[in-house]
């Protein structure tokens, strides 16, 4: 699960989902992210260093250029995590270790929401 929430940062910028989206289409420099986006170069390279930290981009270094690219299947694996996390159980899921025997209790978790907070001072 940590790994698709890298993921899901990585692609919750608006700058970075639309390099996502533009280097689905085709393959373009840091040059011609950041004349297309209207950013500088260094923040394109900064965005395009999160996205291939997450596996979202990759690079091909032609002499002195590097064309960025991704693959439809690198976004489709994120679709897929999330449907694996719909599907599956609790239970399975170790991060929710510790949050599952409170679910046991649950109508004294609701007793606790509805009664008024005491005065703590």
């Amino acid at each position: 699960m940590f790994e698709l929430v890298t993921r899901l940062k990585a692609i919750s910028d608006m700058t970075r989902l639309k390099m996502l989206k533009l280097i689905m289409e085709q393959e373009f420099s840091v040059c011609e992210l950041a004349r297309l986006l209207n950013i500088s170069q260094p923040a394109v390279s900064q965005h395009l260093r999160r996205l291939k930290a997450v596996g979202l981009a990759k690079e091909d270094r032609r002499g002195q250029w590097i064309y960025y690219s991704t693959t439809k299947n690198a976004v489709e694996n994120i679709v897929h995590d999330l449907q694996i996390l719909c599907d599956c159980s609790l239970k399975s899921l170790p991060e929710f270790n510790d949050i599952i025997p409170l679910l046991e209790n649950s109508s004294e978790l609701q007793k606790d929401c509805l009664a008024p907070e005491k005065d703590k001072s």
